[in-house]
């Protein structure tokens, strides 16, 4: 649908002068670079079941380790945070992306009730990367042996 409208204000032109009036229009009609906005949620708050909260600055967050039967383990500095749940994937692409503000810890009635393709955290805990380490190492030799 064409207009017969121009953008460029008659009001602005009596004011700035027809050449200025039409820099000016030119340089709003410029397209914007694209940039990548700011972070809207610059920490991580993992929501524990009893109510209390650990917020991680994403900042730290140097690496994520996803297991897909139901592990994701977060590595901020040397704190370690460790996500259990099923059908957690979507956690992970968010937190991947710095897009997830908080994940909270379910409880099993919240569990009975969503439906088996949903996402559910069963349990959150905090720990070191040396303990994770010396976890990761404990798991990896029981599958060797089996």
């Amino acid at each position: 649908m064409d207009s017969n409208v121009k953008p460029r204000s008659a009001m602005l032109s009596k004011i700035l002068g027809a050449e200025a009036a039409e820099a000016l229009e030119a340089d709003a009609l410029e397209p914007v670079k694209e940039t990548r906005p700011a972070l809207p949620v610059p920490m991580l708050d993992l929501v524990m079941k009893d109510g209390s909260v650990e917020s991680f600055s994403y900042a730290y967050l140097s690496r994520v380790h996803f297991d897909p039967r139901g592990r994701l383990v977060l590595y901020f500095g040397d704190d370690v945070a460790v996500i259990e749940g099923r059908n957690i994937g979507e956690i992970r692409q968010k937190v991947r992306m710095h897009r997830a503000s908080e994940i909270h810890e379910g409880i099993e009635a919240e569990e009975a009730l969503k439906p088996e393709s949903a996402p559910h955290v069963e349990r959150i805990y905090l720990t070191t990367a040396k303990e994770e380490e010396r976890h990761d190492a404990g798991r990896n030799s029981k599958t060797l042996r089996q």
